[in-house]
């Protein structure tokens, strides 16, 4: 898997390196969250001025890893795949459609869970907004996020990020950790094409009074770039003051409907052992 780098300097990044990446800790799920955890957490990159037109663009690749052995294949472009490992979350509402080209498509005005509940995990997906999307702007027309720990709401921002003709704020486009973090860099593809995230995800610990034993770090890797470089989260992304308050560990994850047909492929995860 090819990771592209930028000096600390340029992308503000912070630590010697990105110590959660999935090109550094590989797909080792014998490697324990307490190792990962004693690595440099950081605080991520707040908004910027200029929004999201401001985050300097690079050159990024999707990358198109198939699951290793051992991983839990989560949508390998089958019906059958969905029904296996996913639930609308609206239950009233049918699961997302597989399209004739073998894509989960965003729909049917739900979010679609995990029917398995992760706790610390790297996740490998692909995505990528129909090139005959209109009215895209901002964050109308091509958005969608992965949502993890639902019941308390940690969530990757997925966007229109290359050519969106409007603009947004910076911990809202493509690769952000969404209203907490604005990614060191914008490798997004142009519409159309597939894009890939590989997000290495440690979930929080609550002592039995509610008290933080340990925040969410997130590293994401975007079209082979390190946006998101181990950045701890000091509570959820719903609002940017929030607080961290206990919530059950592990959840189910999510793919978020915002209105918006966003496609799918290849998703599996690596549970990390606590």
């Amino acid at each position: 898997m090819s990771i592209l780098r930028f000096s600390k300097r340029a992308l503000l990044a912070a630590g010697t390196a990105a110590a959660l990446a999935f090109a550094q800790t590989g797909l080792n799920a014998a490697e324990t969250a307490a190792e990962l955890a004693a690595k440099v957490a950081n605080k991520g990159r707040p908004e910027i001025q200029g929004g999201m037109h401001a985050v300097k663009k690079v050159p990024g690749k999707c990358d198109t890893t198939p699951p290793p052995a051992g991983a839990i294949v989560l949508f390998d472009g089958t019906a059958a795949s969905v029904a296996a490992n996913w639930r609308p979350e609206n239950a009233k509402n049918p699961a997302w459609p597989v399209n004739t080209a073998g894509a989960l498509v965003a729909a049917n005005k739900t979010d679609l869970l995990t029917q398995r509940a992760f706790g610390s995990l790297k996740l490998h997906l692909e995505w990528r907004v129909p090139a005959d999307r209109k009215g895209i702007s901002g964050q109308r027309g091509a958005n969608s996020g992965v949502i993890f720990m639902p019941r308390g709401w940690y969530e990757v921002q997925i966007l229109e990020s290359h050519g969106n003709p409007g603009n947004t704020y910076s911990d809202g486009m493509a690769g952000a950790i969404y209203q907490r973090s604005t990614p060191a860099a914008n490798p997004a593809l142009p519409q159309g094409e597939w894009q890939s995230y590989d997000i290495t995800f440690l979930a929080p610990k609550f002592g039995e009074k509610g008290e933080v034993l340990r925040k969410p770090r997130f590293t994401v890797v975007f079209n082979g770039v390190v946006v998101q470089d181990n950045v701890e989260l000091d509570g959820n992304t719903l609002r940017r003051n929030s607080k961290l308050s206990k919530h059950p560990v592990p959840q189910p994850f999510k793919l978020q409907y915002h209105n918006d047909p966003i496609e799918f492929r290849n998703i599996w995860a690596v549970e990390i052992a606590e």
